[in-house]
């Protein structure tokens, strides 16, 4: 289903079980430097979805049920390695087309997509197993418990996951996550970004053509309901990363048995204390705000609307937010934002012009914009607060006197916080911190690390992995039982 014909490059945007051919196609195309790259969709059916789902479930009971959880995170390691080397077919095919199909800087894809294929690499994949299992081999048999007895771990037999295209790259995460259970997977492809689980999935087959047969990759149009129900109906469990509304659309058609797990949307931010603003720190830490500010393009839940930056530093917030303005435009240089759609630029317009015209009677507010269009807004408030962003490099820098006075801005955002970035020293870190907890805030981390988590991070504040266990406990009392009826004990 690869083939360069002339000037066009044939691939599809599938992968499907061994022996499962679709009859129909359909087909995408993006124009590149070079060729045309010409991706082939199959035309699904209820009847085709329950024939993979049924396969994958056999394929999973044949094969990647009886390997040891170590034999798992060994072949995807080789799988990984394969993306570490920058000669690599489909590395360089990701790079090549990624750019043009998601409409993000090449450079910025290069890089990106390299840091995260390195957090799954075998000994992140340990130290994931680790952080959620006091002893991963329970996914592989019967251990030992402290109190006695002896328990067992069950991941889902199938898990469906529905994946969103703004950060690529971001699937391979959930993909790994069910081979972790000892799932088959069955993942839909966005429409924004259909290739990067499909070439995963082709290097997975590479190493071991078994392992890559429990997993199929399809696309459909979501709210497609005769699919996504027969494909609910097949699975154990069920992921879902999008908006409220297309999760709360599938939610109500699923059975309440069924592990359902959902990644909606979030909104991060940074606080900036007087430590990170001596006179020998301040740029760095307005240029790491910026590259967390402008990684594809705001677009993850990862990336940070707002900006609190507290007085008593070597530069004051407004200067601050003037520093941050041209490392923003720095960025855009070298890694310049996709294009956006009318409706998104209109967003941003709408932003600048309500600022711009507070900024005409008062001095407490400041807009700095791109040199040319809207490729990026800061906006400085010489108050305490905290909003959302239109995303696409608009951020909100605020004033306050302190960090933990600003802290209590952040409260009415508190169902949709994740990430806290955080600059500050020591002595007040923990404190800071707690209160950052008691908010909402699931994950605080280093300026300039916010889109880039770490193996085994607790997604949403929650286990990865855990959540779709089962247990099953033999307790001591059959235990103990069993030793009576050995033959050979009087």
């Amino acid at each position: 289903m690869k083939d360069v014909q002339g000037e066009q490059l044939i691939r599809p945007a599938y992968k499907l079980p061994g022996g499962i051919q679709p009859e129909l196609f359909t087909e995408r195309r993006f124009q590149g430097a070079e060729c045309e790259l010409v991706l082939q969709l199959p035309v699904l059916t209820p009847k085709l979805m329950n024939e993979i789902a049924h396969t994958l479930r056999e394929r999973r009971k044949q094969y990647l049920f009886r390997l040891s959880t170590g034999q798992i995170v060994a072949k995807l390691d080789q799988a990984v390695q394969k993306w570490l080397d920058p000669d690599y077919e489909l590395r360089r095919l990701a790079e090549a087309w990624l750019p043009v199909i998601t409409g993000y800087d090449r450079e910025m894809i290069r890089l990106e997509l390299k840091r995260l294929m390195r957090t799954f690499r075998k000994k992140e994949l340990l130290r994931f197993l680790d952080e959620e299992f006091d002893n991963p081999a329970v996914l592989d048999e019967f251990r030992p418990r402290k109190n006695g007895g002896l328990s067992r771990a069950y991941g889902p037999e199938l898990l469906f996951h529905v994946f969103s295209g703004n950060v690529p790259g971001l699937p391979v995460w959930s993909l790994v996550s069910g081979f972790l259970l000892k799932a088959a997977n069955l993942g839909k492809t966005s429409s924004s970004e259909p290739l990067m689980p499909v070439l995963f999935a082709e290097s997975l087959a590479e190493v071991d053509p078994e392992l890559a047969d429990c997993m199929a990759i399809v696309p459909w149009k979501g709210g497609t309901i005769e699919i996504e129900d027969t494909v609910m109906e097949a699975a154990d469990g069920i992921v879902i990363y999008g908006g409220e509304e297309p999760v709360r659309q599938l939610r109500q058609r699923v059975s309440g048995a069924k592990r359902f797990v959902t990644y909606g949307h979030k909104v991060s931010f940074a606080m900036i204390g007087r430590e990170a603003l001596t006179a020998d720190r301040y740029r760095e830490t307005a240029r790491r705000v910026a590259e967390d500010a402008s990684v594809y393009d705001q677009q993850g839940c990862l990336s940070p609307h707002s900006i609190l930056v507290e007085e008593a530093g070597a530069v004051t917030p407004r200067q601050f937010g003037q520093l941050l303005a041209a490392e923003m435009q720095n960025y855009q240089e070298k890694k310049p934002r996709a294009a956006l759609s009318d409706e998104e630029s209109m967003a941003i317009q709408a932003v600048r012009s309500r600022y711009e015209m507070q900024s005409l009677g008062s001095d407490e507010v400041a807009v700095y914009t791109s040199k040319q269009g809207t490729d990026w807004t800061v906006i400085y408030h010489d108050k305490t607060g905290f909003e959302p962003s239109p995303l696409n490099r608009t951020v909100h820098v605020f004033r306050c006197d302190t960090l933990e006075e600003g802290a209590a801005s952040i409260s009415p955002f508190s169902d949709y916080l994740q990430t806290a970035a955080v600059a500050v020293g020591p002595e007040r870190l923990l404190t800071l911190s707690d209160e950052l907890g008691r908010l909402g805030v699931t994950r605080i981390c280093a300026v300039g690390r916010m889109p880039r988590t770490p193996a085994g991070w607790h997604h949403d504040g929650r286990f990865n992995l855990l959540d779709f266990v089962r247990w099953v406990d033999i307790e001591a009392s059959v235990e103990q039982a069993a030793e009576q009826f050995d033959p050979d004990v009087e």
